[in-house]
């Protein structure tokens, strides 16, 4: 009877611990998949309003204002987009990255890329933007 107890016991445990990891792995994969998602609406928006041809003060106030909080301020920097004017694509590409912390998964990357139509000019842009998770 006593060694059944202990078997009991050991096996409720190991349910029990199972559980707990579980629940962090799934919690970790939403912070995850949420990042992700924020990361590509961003360089939607991004993407889209530089094919427009708007300011670097203008996409910095609607990406700040889309974030929700999810992410730092995000300061464009003067030399965040270069500009090939020679090739004649007519395309406008905004690469985002952000790095996460996570229990499972340390120092990892989120990268999220778009590329939309350039309407302003037949130059090619390419921009490359970090942001910071809070």
């Amino acid at each position: 009877m006593r060694k059944a107890v202990i078997d009991q016991m050991m096996l409720w445990i190991v349910i029990f611990v199972s559980f707990i990891v579980i629940l962090f792995l799934v919690i970790d994969y939403y912070v995850i998949l949420k990042t992700k998602d924020r990361c590509d609406m961003l360089a939607n928006y991004a993407v889209r309003m530089k094919a427009l041809g708007r300011t670097d003060d203008n996409i910095s106030s609607g990406l700040n204002s889309l974030s929700n909080g999810d992410f730092g301020t995000i300061n464009i920097p003067d030399d965040w987009c270069t500009y090939n004017d020679s090739s004649g694509n007519y395309q406008v590409k905004v690469s985002m990255t952000s790095e996460i912390n996570t229990i499972t998964f340390k120092n990892s990357n989120i990268e999220s890329y778009a590329s939309a139509f350039n309407e302003v000019n037949s130059s090619t842009i390419d921009c490359t933007l970090e942001l910071t998770k809070q």
